[in-house]
């Protein structure tokens, strides 16, 4: 057996001789680090806890290939951030492909999926009346009719910022209020 306690180097050798101790110990040391690390661009704990895992299991695929002389902190991180960017990008062309299909319910052919589209435009208007008079017409530039943060900010005579700020806000209140009907 394998010593597995000490520097990442040693680690990272005994991981080479497929220690499940050594994978451990590395798992131990920097699986809360990635966590949280994660968890600061992704902004949600499942798919947190899932990227920690598609990070580690890489380490393991991959353990032969490893150089001993790398910090394998470096390794890790690194797998981290292109996992963190697949799934931000994944969630971007999820998006982009839904408001796309929100944009053109003429299209659907299916009597259900213009009725799931007309009762989630009258929950989205819903909640979108309830905000104050600046939040929804910031809200309805920016998602009815295309315009960008700067267009709107110009043609509302208020900051960019403050056009940015009340978008993130207003998708705060969409996503809180879709999240609680999906979980219920």
């Amino acid at each position: 057996m394998i010593k597995c306690t000490g520097d990442d180097s040693a680690l990272i050798s005994a991981l080479r001789h497929d220690s499940p101790d050594a994978f451990e110990t590395l798992y131990n040391r920097y699986s809360k680090i990635v966590y949280r690390f994660s968890l600061r661009y992704l902004l949600d704990t499942e798919e947190s806890k899932e990227l920690v895992q598609t990070v580690f299991i890489s380490l393991w695929e991959h353990r032969k290939s490893l150089d001993e002389l790398r910090p394998v902190k470096s390794y890790i991180f690194r797998s981290a951030v292109n996992a963190i960017y697949n799934v931000l990008k994944k969630k971007a062309v999820r998006k982009r492909f839904m408001l796309d299909q929100l944009k053109r319910p003429e299209d659907f052919s299916n009597p259900y999926e213009q009725i799931f589209y007309r009762d989630l435009d009258e929950k989205i208007s819903g909640v979108i009346d309830s905000l104050t008079p600046q939040r929804r017409e910031i809200y309805n530039l920016k998602s009815r009719e295309g315009l960008t943060c700067e267009e709107i900010a110009e043609r509302l005579q208020l900051s960019v910022r403050t056009v940015e700020n009340q978008i993130y806000r207003v998708n705060n209140v969409l996503k809180k209020k879709f999240r609680r009907e999906l979980l219920s």
